[in-house]
C-alpha cells in the first residue's frame, strides 16, 4: 500500500467574518489542542469548560439582576395605575356626589316655588286647586266617590278642618 501525502486542512476566516476574530479562536484552539492533533478532548479542555461555566452563572445571575428590575418596574407601574385609578374613582364619586347635590337642590328649589306658589293663592285659587285634585278627570263637580278616594288616605287631617 502506497502512502499518500496528509492532508492539512488550512483554516480560512469564513467570508464576512472578523479576520482578527477569527485568528483569537484559531489561536485559543491551538492552545487547548495540547497534543497537537487537531481534536481537543476532555482532558484539554478544563480551563475553557470552567470559563464557560463562570460565564454561564454570570449571564443567569444577569438574567435574575434583569428580572428583578422589570419587578420593581413592574411594581412601580402598577403602583402608578393604582394612584391613577384611585383618582379617576375619586373623581366619579365626586361628580357623582355633585349631580346628586345638584339635583338635591333642583328638587328643593322646585318644591319651595310650590310653597311659595300655594302661599300665593287666594281663596278662590286655594278652592280651585282643591277642585283640580279632587275631581276625576274629565268631570265637572265633586262627588262622594272621588271625595272619598281622595279622603280616605287623609282621615287623620279631618279633625282640622274648621267648620264655618
Amino acid at each position: 500500500m502506497g502512502t499518500s501525502p496528509s492532508k492539512v486542512h488550512v483554516l480560512k476566516c469564513p467570508q464576512g467574518y472578523n479576520a482578527e476574530q477569527f485568528q483569537k479562536i484559531c489561536t485559543l484552539f491551538d492552545k487547548l489542542d495540547k497534543d497537537s492533533n487537531l481534536g481537543v478532548s476532555n482532558d484539554e479542555i478544563e480551563d475553557i469548560a470552567a470559563h464557560h461555566v463562570e460565564n454561564c452563572i454570570k449571564r443567569m445571575n444577569g438574567h435574575i439582576i434583569a428580572e428583578r428590575c422589570a419587578l420593581e418596574a413592574s411594581k412601580v407601574q402598577n403602583a402608578t395605575e393604582e394612584i391613577s385609578q384611585h383618582c379617576k374613582i375619586k373623581r366619579e364619586f365626586e361628580t357623582k356626589q355633585c349631580e346628586e347635590e345638584r339635583l338635591h337642590n333642583v328638587a328643593v328649589q322646585t318644591l319651595q316655588n310650590k310653597i311659595v306658589w300655594y302661599q300665593s293663592l287666594n281663596v278662590e285659587g286655594k278652592s280651585n286647586v282643591f277642585m283640580k285634585a279632587v275631581i276625576p278627570s274629565g268631570g265637572e263637580h265633586l262627588d262622594f266617590w272621588s271625595f272619598f278616594e281622595y279622603m280616605k288616605t287623609r282621615t287623620i287631617d279631618i279633625d282640622n278642618i274648621k267648620e264655618k
